[in-house]
């Protein structure tokens, strides 16, 4: 028995746990008695609907950024169980096959991510949904350039209809 056994949790697992009780030791300054802004908002822990994958800069979306996806997803007539959103930051998302293996989503939109960088083996632009393996994928730009430009909003809605016909 000179085996180990080691078991991984993933992040979003990990956190969901210890929601308030986690802090950096590499970084004892920014341990304070505040919650620090979740990486994951509405994590899911099986299928859902839809997965957003989103650019973000820190370990979170800025609540700005936050409050305009939800109403994104709102517009769409989806309720907060029906999605969950990952950012860049999450090694353990950092792949479209984990992510259906965990989530079983029907759709993927990427918020500023390449197809590519999520191991996709196609590539389409911006404002395209594009179906591989039984699930719809659209890839978009970050949400603050699309928040703060009107055009870009109109594309995304134009195919955010095409995924969620009314």
């Amino acid at each position: 028995m000179d085996q180990q056994e080691t078991i991984q949790l993933p992040i979003a697992v990990l956190s969901g746990l210890f929601k308030n009780c986690l802090v950096d030791l590499k970084n004892p300054d920014t341990a304070s008695n505040k919650p620090e802004t979740p990486t994951t908002e509405n994590l899911a822990s099986g299928p859902v609907d839809t997965v957003v994958f989103s650019q973000a800069e820190g370990k979170a979306l800025l609540s700005q950024q936050l409050d305009f996806l939800h109403n994104i997803m709102k517009a769409c007539k989806l309720e907060k169980k029906d999605y969950t959103i990952i950012t860049n930051k999450q090694a353990d998302f950092s792949d479209y096959q984990s992510t259906y293996g965990q989530f079983k989503q029907k759709q993927l939109i990427l918020f500023g991510i390449d197809p590519a960088a999520i191991g996709l083996p196609i590539n389409f632009p911006h404002f395209q949904v594009q179906s591989f393996q039984q699930v719809r994928y659209l890839a978009a730009p970050t949400l603050e350039a699309i928040e703060v430009d009107k055009a870009l909003k109109m594309q995304l809605w134009q195919c955010l209809k095409q995924l969620y016909p009314s």
